[in-house]
């Protein structure tokens, strides 16, 4: 078998368990005017999210067009402003906006339609008057004129549409109750649109310059934090949005707009290719079963080869799992920790391992804690390591040095001097 073939049925099974996981879904997925103008991107995007849709995910799209509408206004030398990052958008604006949108429509709806005939498939993209508006109002005395806010959506014409397999589409122009027309933020709507139906996920395409800095994933206190840091007004802006609706999206995932081929990673991998932003539980930490014995031999053994751990043998391991705690994200073992009992006031912590890939996230005092709990709840007051590397680490973290001979006597015959560990002891 060539090295291509086994590449593809390696990706194929690593992204079966999210196939499954995401069919029926519905998601959100915003595209800013600069990816759209991508003739190309667009273009790889369309085919993705067909491919989406053949696989049983319900896909609404939010159109962004601030790249368009701004090179429409610089041809015609039309002078524009904002506030707060919002554009106040006067009657004078409008027509081009129904004009620029029109167009920016119109090449996605094309996309589509090629992308769909490629695939030997008709995918019918659907667009309404489903969202109604109101204005945004007069704030500190601006008057934002044309620019409106949500107010409302129509949440089982929406639905209908995504149960009819097709993709529903939303555009920055939207109608109030009198019929006035209104230039909504896509990016707002994109949040209020994945709130409003309960979406599974939200997929945000942005530039570079706004995913500076940010890691792998985000808990939603890890947000609040990187808020408070940020200089970037973008991915500040961003960030407060995510803090507002995380509460109702359950996973909000940030991607490069230079990459449209991103999303499926994010959706179809173990470690996605951007940002995600969760509010429910990324990763569970549980007691160990017989079957993560595979999972914890392929975590420890780099770092039994390395020295860090002493070599634990299948067999022991099977012996002893009753002892573990394991960290868990989406069928891989990527964090481990053993508690075993002295006698009836002294424990020994052991096997405290993290995946490389997950160091940063905080999961190595997650599992502290959780051993400690352990210990604490079978009333041990004293709790033991020994360690050759990460000693420092420990002593950040409430552990102070002792000696081999203020082991407790059962564990001292068991002490390796070949080792030279440093023991370590907390106090519960």
């Amino acid at each position: 078998m060539h090295q291509s073939e086994l590449d593809f049925t390696n990706n194929l099974r690593q992204a079966s368990p999210y196939i499954a996981k995401h069919r029926n879904k519905t998601i959100v997925i915003y595209l800013p005017g600069d990816l759209i103008f991508n003739s190309d991107a667009l273009q790889q995007l369309a085919k993705d999210i067909v491919l989406l849709n053949n696989l049983g995910l319900k896909v609404v799209l939010t159109l962004g067009a601030s790249f368009q509408i701004n090179q429409a206004f610089e041809a015609l030398n039309i002078p524009w402003q904002t506030q707060n990052d919002t554009r106040i958008t006067t009657l004078e604006h409008l027509e081009v906006f129904q004009k620029t949108i029109g167009v920016v429509r119109a090449q996605v709806e094309a996309a589509f339609s090629k992308a769909s005939a490629e695939q030997n498939i008709h995918l019918t993209i659907v667009s309404g008057n489903w969202v109604i508006a109101q204005p945004k109002g007069i704030i500190n005395g601006i008057d934002f004129q044309h620019t409106g806010i949500l107010r409302k959506i129509n949440n089982q014409a929406i639905e209908n549409t995504l149960n009819a397999g097709q993709v529903a589409l939303l555009t920055p122009l939207a109608y109030s109750l009198t019929g006035e027309v209104f230039n909504l933020n896509t990016l707002e709507q994109a949040f209020a649109i994945a709130t409003k139906l309960d979406a599974d996920k939200l997929l945000i395409f942005t530039d570079q310059a706004t995913l500076k800095d940010l890691p792998q994933a985000l808990s939603r206190k890890d947000v609040k934090n990187h808020l408070e840091s940020s200089q970037n007004n973008s991915q500040k802006r961003l960030l407060k949005l995510a803090t507002e609706a995380n509460e109702h999206i359950r996973r909000i995932h940030l991607m490069s707009q230079d990459n449209p081929s991103a999303m499926l990673l994010e959706l179809f991998s173990r470690d996605g290719h951007g940002t995600l932003i969760y509010n429910d539980r990324y990763h569970d930490l549980r007691p160990a079963q017989s079957d993560d014995v595979a999972g914890i031999i392929n975590l420890i053994t780099p770092l039994e080869q390395e020295g860090i751990l002493t070599k634990r043998s299948r067999e022991t391991l099977e012996l002893e799992i009753h002892n573990f705690l394991v960290i868990e994200i989406d069928q891989k073992i990527i964090g481990c920790a053993a508690l075993y009992p002295i006698d009836n006031q002294n424990a020994e912590l052991a096997c405290l391992a993290v995946d490389k890939a997950y160091q940063g996230l905080a999961l190595g005092e997650e599992l502290l804690n959780a051993i400690q709990k352990k210990a604490l709840d079978r009333n041990v007051s004293t709790l033991y390591l020994l360690t050759t590397h990460t000693h420092h680490w420990f002593i950040e973290h409430g552990f102070i040095e002792s000696t081999p001979s203020q082991l407790p006597e059962s564990r001292q015959s068991f002490y390796n001097n070949q080792r030279q560990s440093k023991v370590l002891l907390k106090k519960l």
